[in-house]
């Protein structure tokens, strides 16, 4: 079996470009097949130009095309493209191309934005949405409340659910020793605001003027429209952050060992399923999110706590919450989260989910 991915690879890594280069690496590891890939990587990061279009978004992506033809070379086509109509545009010449040559191709929704889109949209742009998704062989979403996202565009037997996963090397196979000393945060995203970094800063501020002791390690890349207002925060923060840009490999995993919180409250229009979540569930740490998308579908009061939407003031007092019983609460969530993540969220178990539907294709 030949199979073709078009999709993002890291560099930048985010949650799809990841995804990407897993799904590469594991199914080398399966017999009998090749994989190939188109890398539309974009690298602007910026919630306010998401789904926008631009001259130069256009000229970058060009060349992305030129690799169109190892279509002809495949079974079966796995896409990851963008959730707005200029994202479904991008991919239109590859999906044209398949029809064409009568090519399956399959479109795997990282995020919970597709649905929205196409009830916003009207007349032609309506029409030529739904043309290229509703004539695809398979959708995949992260979870089962995701699957509206496929409402009025795919049959239900398309639609198919595969969970995110955690990398290999923050899968913990024994007990690992979490700190209790204090409230170690660790915020591990793109620093945007619907993100939630600006709330989450303020509700530092909130702690450090109580005087609770903490320490909070940061990182990702600083959207360009926030950096002003985010880089004034980290001067008022002065030696209780840690801003540590992009992180990868050995660097992430530290920091994700070295906490024992992690926080997110996101409220990212996008936003589905975030692979930083189970990341930090795999090494052990509470988790701090927002009751929003897809995360529901996969933490629980079991796994940490829901803060409310665009509120410091919930942050804030959820985080003197725990510090008050912390060593109780790290013995808790953590053993129950690494576990709880060996189980259901590897690698392999993602990779494998995504071969059955390639398979059933």
């Amino acid at each position: 079996m030949k199979i073709l991915i078009i999709g993002p690879f890291p560099k930048p890594i985010n949650g799809c470009s990841l995804a990407n280069e897993v799904l590469l690496k594991q199914l080398k590891f399966e017999g009998g097949i090749s994989v190939d890939i188109i890398n539309t990587n974009a690298k602007n990061i910026s919630s306010d130009n998401v789904g926008h279009f631009s001259f130069a978004k256009v000229f970058s992506f060009l060349k992305v095309y030129r690799k169109i033809f190892s279509i002809s070379n495949s079974d079966v086509v796995y896409t990851t493209p963008g959730q707005t109509f200029y994202g479904i545009v991008k991919y239109m010449p590859f999906y044209f191309y398949c029809l064409l040559i009568d090519k399956p191709y399959i479109i795997h929704v990282h995020g919970n934005h597709l649905g929205n889109e196409y009830k916003s949209l009207k007349g032609f742009k309506k029409w030529f949405f739904s043309f290229f998704i509703n004539r695809s062989s398979a959708g995949i979403v992260l979870s089962n409340s995701l699957k509206v996202n496929f409402d009025g565009l795919l049959i239900p037997r398309k639609v198919f659910v595969v969970e995110n996963f955690a990398q290999d090397d923050l899968v913990q196979k024994a007990a690992i020793s979490k700190p209790k000393d204090k409230l170690r945060l660790l915020y591990l995203s793109n620093l945007m605001e619907e993100k939630g970094i600006i709330d989450f800063l303020d509700s530092l501020i909130l702690l450090k003027k109580k005087g609770t002791l903490f320490e909070a390690d940061i990182a990702g890349i600083i959207e360009e429209e926030s950096e002003a207002i985010i880089k004034n925060k980290f001067n008022e923060l002065q030696g209780f952050i840690n801003y540590h840009g992009v992180v990868s490999g050995k660097s992430k995993i530290d920091l994700l060992q070295k906490s024992n919180i992690f926080i997110l409250p996101t409220y990212y229009r996008m936003e589905g399923q975030p692979i930083s979540l189970i990341e930090a569930m795999a090494a052990g740490n509470i988790i701090v999110t927002t009751e929003f998308s897809g995360i529901p579908d996969i933490i629980s009061t079991e796994n940490g706590r829901f803060v409310s939407s665009k509120s410091p003031e919930s942050i804030f007092r959820t985080l003197l919450e725990i510090n008050e019983k912390l060593e109780e609460c790290v013995d808790k969530y953590s053993r129950v989260n690494m576990k709880y993540v060996q189980s259901y969220f590897t690698e392999a178990q993602f990779a494998n989910k995504v071969f059955k539907v390639i398979q059933h294709i």
